[in-house]
């Protein structure tokens, strides 16, 4: 499970019952997304960490440990409205943008930068049993109405697997990843949380993904339909 902390007071740990009124989201201009020639959506997404005071690109399946502190920055090549949800490890279900402790405001404009947590120094504090997190991004070409807690409902039992790391990697460079972490699409047929279940038909499941410099991971859909994926966080 991921929650939302703030870097002023490390600390506490945010709910949405005591979080205050949330800023408008970081929002920093990028360098320019050349728009593919099949007017594909394409998204690049980096998981990064804070440790030390030092802000560092992780690999998509690097394996966290409880109290790590971590980000996802985005950019997008197309305009849309970003929606993020999250299946924690104990398999507790959570909003985890746009919510009123990450940024209300979720409209995502070609070629800009995004944070999520989307409030000035926001991050998410790794918690919970050693496992996986998965993570649901949807990305639509138009608003949605965002589920609200009381609707998800666990689309299947949680996985009891523990991360592991790929040996050849560890002994190599030292770094702990798991294979079966990071992006993944949504199988035809696979089981939803309740508030995306009625999108599942419409979403685009012809989606790649592609490995770039500094662990960014490029996710590539059709333009005309709402783009889902999921995104598998391991921690210990």
């Amino acid at each position: 499970m991921v929650h939302i902390v703030l870097l002023s007071i490390l600390s506490a740990s945010f709910v949405a019952a005591t979080a205050s009124a949330t800023p408008p989201p970081a929002m920093t201009q990028a360098a320019a997304t050349p728009a593919p020639t099949n007017s594909a959506m394409v998204v690049d997404i980096t998981l990064e960490r804070k440790k030390d005071g030092k802000v560092e690109a992780m690999a998509a399946g690097h394996v966290f440990a409880t109290g790590d502190i971590i980000r996802l920055k985005l950019v997008s090549n197309y305009d849309g409205f970003l929606y993020v949800m999250d299946q924690g490890s104990s398999g507790k279900f959570t909003t985890v943008f746009p919510a009123m402790q990450t940024g209300s405001d979720n409209r995502v404009q070609r070629s800009k930068q995004y944070l999520v947590p989307a409030v000035e120094d926001g991050w998410f504090e790794v918690s919970g049993p050693a496992g996986f997190d998965v993570l649901y991004f949807l990305l639509s070409p138009t608003a949605l109405t965002p589920p609200v807690l009381s609707s998800f409902a666990a689309p299947g039992p949680v996985s009891s697997l523990r991360p592991r790391c790929n040996d050849a990697i560890f002994r190599a460079r030292g770094d702990c990843t798991d294979d079966s972490a990071g992006p993944a699409a949504v199988a035809p047929g696979q089981a939803l949380p309740a508030p995306l279940a009625p999108l599942a038909g419409s979403a685009s499941r012809d989606i790649t993904f592609t490995s770039k410099s500094n662990g960014t991971v490029g996710v590539t859909g059709e333009s005309a339909a709402p783009m889902l994926y999921t995104f598998r966080l391991a921690h210990l």
